[in-house]
């Protein structure tokens, strides 16, 4: 089990870098910066007391100096030392209330296969993968400063090594979810169903989507970081919580 921890607490250590990605991996932490130039994670905070100011500082430094970040650094039971969030938090990190503790869940097993109404297909171009990265920002309500450029989004769906998946209902695009493969599993994010289409299946078939996909890599296994409202539909889904976390960011803006 604790080879599971592992790949919940810091997925970065089991992938590979993809093309304009970036995977640090130092004595105190995984940095993983995204191919969307908006958000970056650290994780697997290893740290002693004294040491937090110049571990951001250092991934401050590691980031690309013309980009706009927000960087997400995920703390887990496991972190250190025992007051790591208060020192990072004196070094200048935030804690946002509605987006703070979260749970690490893990599937072994598969989930249940949604509604057949409901049609999920995965991103092919360019233009599905903008289409559905923009429903994720929506349902999220992602102020603009944390959204992608259209752009920007054209050029990485040739950039990741994630997929994108989109759920259909009637014709409609009205959900999505990624998935980052690693060696262990697929990497669940972005999970996200229309206010005017919850209540369907929707959000049910694209977590089998990615189950799928996870067997067809030969890695049948999911975990994800979910919050109060998606966590108990994960777990009647199957999912286990393995560990908690909680989550405080670093904004990083370059004029």
């Amino acid at each position: 089990m604790s080879e599971l921890v592992e790949f919940v607490e810091a997925p970065g250590r089991f992938m590979e870098p993809t093309e304009g990605a970036l995977v640090v991996h130092t004595p105190w932490f995984v940095l993983l910066g995204g191919t969307d130039g908006v958000w970056a994670s650290v994780q697997g905070v290893r740290l002693r007391d004294g040491e937090a100011p110049a571990a951001v500082a250092e991934v401050r430094e590691l980031l690309p100096e013309a980009e706009s970040r927000v960087v997400s650094w995920w703390l887990s039971d496991r972190a250190t030392p025992a007051g790591v969030e208060e020192q990072l938090l004196d070094a200048g990190l935030q804690l946002i209330a509605d987006d703070y503790l979260l749970d690490g869940l893990l599937a072994t097993t598969p989930p249940p296969a949604g509604p057949p109404e409901i049609e999920v297909r995965i991103a092919t171009t360019a233009e599905q993968w903008v289409e559905i990265r923009e429903l994720q920002d929506g349902v999220f309500d992602n102020p603009p400063e944390r959204r992608p450029t259209r752009e920007r989004l054209l050029s990485e769906f040739g950039r990741t090594g994630a997929s994108l998946f989109g759920a259909w209902l009637d014709g409609e695009l009205v959900g999505a979810g990624g998935g980052t493969p690693t060696s262990r599993g697929v990497l669940l994010w972005g999970g996200s169903v229309r206010e005017d289409a919850r209540g369907r299946g929707c959000y049910r078939a694209l977590v089998r989507a990615r189950w799928d996909e996870a067997v067809r890599r030969g890695t049948p296994a999911l975990t994800v970081s979910a919050n109060d409202q998606s966590s108990p539909a994960l777990r009647k889904l199957g999912f286990e919580k393995v560990l908690g976390f909680r989550r405080i960011e670093d904004v990083i803006s370059v004029p």
